[in-house]
């Protein structure tokens, strides 16, 4: 496909020589996808553990909005979810599961502060989702089969890569309530304007070399507006446990570094656990660089 001919304001993504690329932020024209009908069932466990063991994880730019003191808490939120009837997928959908560092801030080279929550990694169990997210958002995302199953006030939810379980995350005891959905975070974890990615891409035949390398925020205000959002349902939890599985480089060749450090987070306390389904979901599409 001649470069010339690329019509603009519409996705590409490889293999470009077929045209513009479908998927969650258009149709096949260039439409921009209905979200309204599409479904969500979030669960969570959100514990504190000491910022010195999350400090590492943070990239180039970013750093606690408060600065840690000995022993301080810092607050994480690990979260299974399943996505459903969604028009860009022919109304299917499919499950993820994200780790997110709470009190977060990323000051740009000109001094903007942009404070919110950090997305180090998440795990999808279908390709689609994958590319788009990794190739137009710069999204974390990796590849996993990821199980779900429910009874009468429980939840569960295993992570696998080729039959090699790395996380395992349960609730009991859930319990229906009324009112709205809760931050994932309390007030007390910090300010919370959005999301916040680091994205990079690496120059073909230059290793450790970045073609792209830079912060993305996620506004929330800017979501709000493309799309409403209600809730259906929320379960508040008693109990909850996530534990994760390192193995070794045999049975997590691409994920063991990963799962590794992760595994290595002390939880300190449980600060919340629940539920939430939902009905609506917005296209992320409000992503940017963060330094612009």
């Amino acid at each position: 496909m001649n470069s010339d001919n690329k019509l603009t304001d519409l996705h590409y993504r490889m293999p470009i020589v077929f045209g513009p690329f479908p998927g969650p932020r258009q149709s096949f024209d260039g439409r921009r996808r209905d979200g309204s009908s599409s479904t969500s069932k979030e669960a969570f466990i959100t514990f504190k553990t000491p910022n010195s063991a999350l400090t590492s994880l943070l990239p180039p730019g970013f750093s606690f909005q408060e600065a840690p003191a000995s022993g301080q808490d810092a607050y994480v939120t690990v979260a299974p979810k399943t996505l459903d009837n969604l028009e860009w997928l022919g109304f299917r959908g499919y499950n993820l599961f994200s780790f997110y560092i709470h009190g977060v801030q990323y000051v740009t080279p000109k001094g903007v502060i942009h404070q919110g929550t950090f997305l180090p990694v998440l795990w999808e169990d279908l390709a689609d989702p994958i590319i788009s997210g990794r190739e137009e958002l710069g999204y974390p995302k990796l590849f996993a089969d990821i199980s779900i199953s429910e009874t009468q006030g429980s939840y569960h939810m295993s992570a696998s890569w080729k039959g090699s379980c790395f996380a395992d995350f349960d609730l009991e005891y859930l319990r229906e309530t009324e009112g709205s959905a809760a931050p994932l975070a309390p007030a007390e974890a910090g300010i919370d304007n959005g999301l916040l990615l680091y994205r990079y891409m690496p120059t073909t035949g230059k290793p450790g070399v970045a073609e792209v390398d830079y912060a993305v925020f996620v506004p929330y205000s800017e979501e709000r507006k493309n799309q409403q959002v209600s809730t259906v349902r929320r379960f508040v939890g008693s109990t909850g446990k996530v534990e994760w599985y390192p193995l070794d480089w045999q049975r997590l060749p691409t994920l063991h570094h990963i799962v590794k450090r992760l595994a290595e987070i002390p939880i300190t306390s449980i600060v919340a656990c629940g539920l939430t389904e939902k009905v609506g979901g917005s296209d992320l599409s409000s992503a940017r660089n963060a330094n612009e």
